[in-house]
């Protein structure tokens, strides 16, 4: 891959996180088994209860041709930051 081709891949979707972290939303979250969501950046585990989940954003990723879900996560204790899936994950679409 040429160094051109490798700047345009997800351009939109790395230009929202960047702005996103500017903002704050600087930690990065999983979804768990049973509607939790991990904190990697210190393994802390949150039910779905317990944050906010917010749909920013949808972005076109190049590397897998799929659209991805940015959503921005806040915990009760302050902490701020970014979930990107390929599905919706707030609570009334994620809870079954």
């Amino acid at each position: 891959m040429n160094a051109l081709k490798t700047k345009k891949l997800n351009h939109d979707i790395t230009s929202r996180v960047i702005d996103l972290h500017g903002q704050g939303y600087t930690d990065d979250f999983l979804p768990t088994d049973d509607r939790h969501f991990l904190c990697l950046q210190n393994s802390e585990n949150f039910d779905i209860k317990d944050i906010n989940i917010n749909v920013i954003d949808q972005g076109f990723d190049q590397l897998t041709n799929s659209y991805k879900y940015i959503h921005t996560i806040e915990t009760a204790h302050g902490s701020k930051g970014l979930l990107i899936i390929d599905f919706i994950c707030t609570s009334p679409f994620f809870i079954n």
